[in-house]
């Protein structure tokens, strides 16, 4: 193999640095904790859209309610059936 198919090879399986990532804690599926959100894109009941930087959060279920926001973090709470990372 030659040495720039190694190189290519070796930046395929590079993380991004872990401080740009997001940080997220379910309790199950009634509630989430997202740390490193940059906003909210989308609200309703139903899915909620969140901006972390390098990619959208999509959170899909029944009645979910952004409980708490701060500057960098979330809670939302509700009946989570679906998680979606779009890059």
């Amino acid at each position: 193999m030659s040495k720039n198919n190694q190189q290519k090879r070796r930046r395929l399986y590079e993380l991004p640095p872990v401080n740009s990532l997001p940080c997220i804690e379910f309790s199950g599926n009634r509630e989430v904790v997202i740390e490193g959100s940059r906003g909210v894109m989308e609200y309703s009941t139903d899915c909620i859209r969140i901006n972390t930087g390098g990619m959208v959060l999509a959170i899909g279920g029944r009645g979910l309610n952004l409980r708490c926001i701060s500057d960098s973090a979330l809670i939302i709470e509700g009946f989570i059936l679906s998680v979606e990372f779009i890059v």
